[in-house]
C-alpha cells in the first residue's frame, strides 16, 4: 500500500484532481491537483465546488491522513470545471502565473511561499495547530524571523482593531494564498485599512 507522499507524488505526475483530507475527518477537506511536493509539505492548486480555481494550498504531509484520486465527487467536479472554463469564471485569479515564479528547489514549500506573500504585500490564511485546534487567520505577514512570523490579521467583525500574532513556522500546518477568501480580505484592507497594509 503507498503512503500518502506517495499517493501526491504520482498525483503530481498524473496531474490527476484528488481529495485531500486531514486529521481523519471531512472538515478538513480539500480538492485539487497537485503541483509540488517536497519531505514536509504539498502544494495545491485548489478547486472550489463550483469548479473555479480557489488559490493554492500548501499543506503539511503530517497532516494528511487519506487522499482519494478516483471518486464519483472528482468526475463530476471535472464536469463543473469545464463550465466554469466556459463560463469564464473558472481561473480568475491567475494562481498558474504566481506558481510560475516561484522557485522550491532551494527552500521549503511553506518558506518559498511565504517569503513571495511577504516580498508582494499578498495576503494569505494560515493555519496553526499548536494544540488540539486548529486557529486560522487571515491577514498579512509584518515580518519574517528565523523560526517565527509576525502575522496581522483581520477580524471581519471589528474592523477598527489591530490584531497581530506571532506563529512559529513548527506550528503552521497550512497556508493558502490568492484564493476567494484571500483577495476579498484584500479588498477589506485596502479600503478600510490602507495605511496599515504595507
Amino acid at each position: 500500500m503507498r503512503t500518502v507522499r506517495e499517493q501526491l507524488l504520482n498525483a503530481a505526475k498524473t496531474g490527476r484532481l484528488v481529495e485531500v483530507y486531514r486529521y481523519g475527518d471531512n472538515a478538513h477537506f480539500s480538492v485539487g491537483n497537485v503541483l509540488a511536493v517536497d519531505d514536509k509539505f504539498v502544494l495545491l492548486k485548489q478547486v472550489n465546488p463550483d469548479g473555479a480555481i480557489d488559490g493554492g494550498g500548501v499543506y503539511r504531509l503530517n497532516t494528511v491522513t487519506r487522499v482519494i484520486e478516483q471518486s464519483d465527487y472528482l468526475k463530476s467536479l471535472v464536469a463543473v470545471m469545464a463550465l466554469a472554463r466556459e463560463r469564464g469564471y473558472g481561473n480568475v485569479w491567475q494562481l498558474e502565473t504566481i506558481i510560475g515564479n516561484l522557485d522550491f528547489k532551494k527552500h521549503s514549500i511553506l518558506k518559498v511561499v511565504l517569503e513571495w506573500a511577504f516580498n508582494s504585500d499578498q495576503v494569505v490564511t494560515i493555519g496553526e495547530h499548536p494544540g488540539k485546534r486548529e486557529a486560522v487567520y487571515t491577514g498579512f505577514l509584518g515580518s519574517l524571523k528565523k523560526k517565527q512570523v509576525i502575522f496581522n490579521y483581520v477580524d471581519r467583525s471589528d474592523l477598527s482593531a489591530r490584531w497581530q500574532v506571532g506563529l512559529r513556522y513548527a506550528n503552521m500546518n497550512f497556508v493558502e494564498f490568492s484564493s476567494f477568501e484571500t483577495l476579498a480580505i484584500t479588498a477589506i484592507l485596502e479600503r478600510y485599512m490602507s495605511e496599515d497594509f504595507h
